[in-house]
């Protein structure tokens, strides 16, 4: 979405294609030496995030409707924009 002088700020957009409201796990995986500054999705209760080295994983605060999507966003410093992984609820993220 935006970077800055050593890191930036992303996003993994999750759209529901289901037919049912449903929770999401996003794992997110970076480059060696990155720093994970926070994470959040804009007016919603937020989730949970557990971090490990070069990755973190959220898991969501909210379900999202059929046809909804909801947006998590992340500040990264020292890490390449180009993630070294990125999964939704074990499917492989697109886009990137």
């Amino acid at each position: 979405m935006q970077s800055f002088d050593g890191g930036f700020i992303g996003e993994v957009l999750i759209v529901n294609a289901s037919g049912v409201r449903r929770g999401w796990t996003v794992r997110f995986e970076f480059s060696a030496g990155g720093r994970l500054v926070t994470t959040w999705v804009e007016g919603v209760p937020q989730g949970t995030v557990r971090q490990f080295d070069g990755g973190f994983t959220y898991v969501s605060g909210v379900d999202v409707p059929p046809g909804g999507s909801a947006a998590l966003r992340f500040h990264l410093e020292r890490a390449s924009v180009t993630p070294r992984g990125c999964t939704v609820d074990g499917v492989r993220c697109s886009g990137f």
